[in-house]
């Protein structure tokens, strides 16, 4: 397989109206930057004109890959069918909502290049995102670091790096949301090198987000059933 130093996945949902502003954000800083990269653009069942401007990016640059599927099944399975297809020895992914800074994603894969972790993510220092969000996802973080006895700080943050074969260990099962709580819990088990970095987490643009009420819940639920699944597993 010909590998390349570096594979972004971008999971986008109905994201007509940012999609190429955050490709051709992404691939000017990753070209200054030098960086031997492919962008992994996944349409993730979308109904608008996504897929189309997906296909006009691929036409226009072939360090971007077009990965689609016809029926979003969740958010963690457009990430997951993104990674399947990337082919860097440095892969992971980041949401398509222009709420992160290409900037950080540089300084996550330096990070990973100094050779010091097998995994890097963000913690957003500043967020723009509102109040309401900044306490839900404290809340968050508290119950998963309760639930599996763990410390792991800005557990929903992006960017998340790794390196490939961490990927390759790691069997991603969810399907939605949960899947950078699932990468995170199952990294620190496998006592996988973890670093932080500060980010800033910007305020949506355009669009709307696909975070929902009934997202709430499918976290609290999937809390449950990994923590249980992880103890039937230790009792065996």
């Amino acid at each position: 397989m010909i590998t390349m130093d570096l594979s972004i996945v971008i999971p986008l949902y109905n994201e007509e109206s940012c999609a190429k502003r955050i490709a051709d954000g992404i691939v000017r800083h990753l070209e200054e930057s030098k960086i031997d990269y492919e962008l992994v653009l996944v349409n993730n069942g979308s109904k608008d004109a996504t897929p189309k401007i997906i296909s006009e990016l691929t036409e226009s640059n072939p360090r971007i890959k077009h990965v689609n599927v016809e029926v979003n099944l969740g958010y963690g399975h457009g990430v997951h069918s993104g990674l399947k297809a990337s082919k860097g020895d440095i892969l992971g992914w980041i949401d398509g909502d222009e709420q992160v800074m290409s900037e950080d994603i540089i300084k996550l894969y330096n990070v990973m290049k100094a050779g010091d972790y097998d995994i890097a993510k963000g913690r957003r220092l500043v967020r723009e995102d509102g109040l309401k969000r900044g306490i839900a996802s404290l809340f968050y973080n508290t119950l998963v670091n309760i639930f599996f006895l763990t410390w792991i700080e800005d557990v929903n943050a992006k960017p998340k790096l790794m390196k490939r074969e961490v990927f390759e260990s790691i069997s991603l099962e969810s399907k939605d949301w949960f899947i950078d709580t699932e990468f995170l819990i199952k990294s620190v088990k496998r006592h996988y090198r973890i670093g932080d970095v500060g980010i800033i987490f910007a305020k949506r643009r355009s669009g709307k987000s696909n975070v929902k009420l009934i997202t709430v819940s499918e976290f609290l639920y999937n809390l449950t059933n990994f923590r249980w699944k992880l103890w039937n597993k230790n009792q065996k």
